[in-house]
């Protein structure tokens, strides 16, 4: 037979095209039978995990880290909607954060955590421009009464500038101040002193043996005065059922402040018992077991408070000679009760 190139030519396209088909044909193929292997996956993985106590319990023990190391915010009670599992089983959770002033409270910012399996990763930040800050972002700071290694009495400072400030303040508005104390006192000590004023307490730094059990986070402060970086407080119970589906928080009132640290004791055993090192992540330290012990055995010892109420209800504390190195936080338009 005698060559043709052009029919060559012809029978060598022919047989590419039909190559270039079935390859194409192929990889379609391929990406299908993956995609339908990813979805079942990602479809196993997201039951599995909406199912089980998994997110429910994170989102938990977050909660209670907020409750004890963010003075200035709280939760809402029940489980978060925004929570989510990656393919490589990173938990991805957002709780919005809440302050209270006056009445009133107001969602100011969110949290967002990302829980990979191993804790090491863990990531958790606080949005800084949140599209519903309705108040200034205010850091609180509270002095040690004594210097915990050497036992001696800390100056105090009266802060003359923050009390001109809130007589200066329409009465028609309510805040938020944070105040230390002179000593330490029982938080139904703290409840007794602030009876008879028109408030409400919403937190209490808790000292818990930093700087002679422990060394975490360090202090700020001058010579005379000592500030933990990182304080820890009680703030009203906060209980979750098994399932971790539901709960309760109780205000941090005269009432429940028993019940408060009787939860908090309880909290802090249960996730020493059940998942200590998760939980330490999350409240950032390595010391749960030497502060839940510390109170065990020293009770709760308070060296401040956060209250909020009516402004010239607030300017009556001045006259408490126990308090001392007042912080002025946020304010709002009247919502107290008449």
């Amino acid at each position: 037979m005698e060559w043709d190139e052009e029919k060559a030519e012809n029978i060598v396209k022919a047989h590419k095209s039909r190559f270039s088909l079935r390859l194409t044909l192929k990889i379609i193929r391929v990406l299908f039978i993956l995609f339908v292997v990813y979805t079942l996956y990602m479809i196993i993985v997201s039951l599995s995990y909406n199912v089980s106590d998994i997110g429910k319990r994170t989102e938990f023990y977050q909660k209670l880290a907020i409750d004890w190391t963010y003075p200035e915010f709280t939760t809402e009670v029940g489980v978060s909607f925004e929570e989510n599992i990656t393919p490589l089983l990173t938990q991805e959770i957002d709780i919005p954060l809440i302050k209270q002033i006056g009445k009133e409270d107001f969602v100011v910012s969110e949290l967002h955590l990302r829980k990979p399996i191993f804790n090491t990763f863990t990531q958790v930040e606080v949005e800084k421009q949140y599209p519903y800050v309705t108040t200034n972002e205010h850091t609180y700071s509270f002095n040690l009464p004594y210097d915990p290694e050497t036992n001696d009495k800390l100056s105090v400072n009266k802060n003359k500038d923050v009390w001109t400030s809130l007589e200066n303040i329409h009465e028609g508005h309510v805040a938020n101040i944070a105040f230390s104390f002179d000593n330490y006192y029982r938080p139904e000590e703290v409840m007794s002193l602030l009876s008879s004023y028109d408030l409400t307490v919403l937190w209490m730094p808790i000292y818990m043996g930093e700087g002679v059990e422990f060394d975490e986070g360090g202090w700020t402060g001058g010579s005379d005065t000592i500030a933990l970086t990182q304080p820890w407080g009680l703030s009203g119970a906060r209980e979750a059922d098994k399932d971790y589906k539901s709960g309760s928080l109780l205000s941090l009132s005269e009432e429940w402040i028993k019940d408060s640290e009787e939860m908090m004791l309880y909290n802090m055993n249960m996730m020493l018992n059940e998942k200590k090192g998760h939980a330490e992540t999350l409240l950032g330290t390595s010391y749960l077991n030497e502060r839940y012990d510390y109170i065990k055995e020293h009770g709760f010892l308070a060296y401040g408070a956060i209250v909020t109420g009516p402004v010239k209800e607030l300017i009556k504390l001045k006259e408490l000679k126990e308090i001392h190195n007042v912080i002025l936080g946020d304010m709002h338009y009247w919502n107290w009760d008449d």
